[in-house]
């Protein structure tokens, strides 16, 4: 299901991908997007100024970076969804 923001797609993707314990490249996070590339990127790097997502190099491959949610983006996501609960 994709919802009408390329920002809302990856947070998504980013918070399944935490809650399983896994981190997303940003290659995968612009494929997931269905965005231009540039506009993934320019969001993806929004969220990390904003503290939401962290980048690491891949230690598999140093071409690669990993994207994954903080604390705080977790936290900001859920009291977000929380108010939308209808218990």
């Amino acid at each position: 299901m994709k919802l009408r923001s390329p920002l809302w797609d990856m947070l998504i993707a980013l918070l399944a991908a935490k809650r399983s314990g896994n981190q997303l490249s940003m290659s995968d996070l612009c494929l997931m997007s269905d965005a231009p590339e540039s506009t993934a990127l320019r969001l993806i790097h929004q969220l990390r100024e904003k503290g939401y997502v962290e980048m690491v190099a891949d230690r598999s491959d140093r071409r690669r970076t990993r994207v994954s949610l903080t604390g705080m983006g977790e936290s900001q996501f859920d009291q977000y969804l929380d108010r939308f609960d209808p218990a």
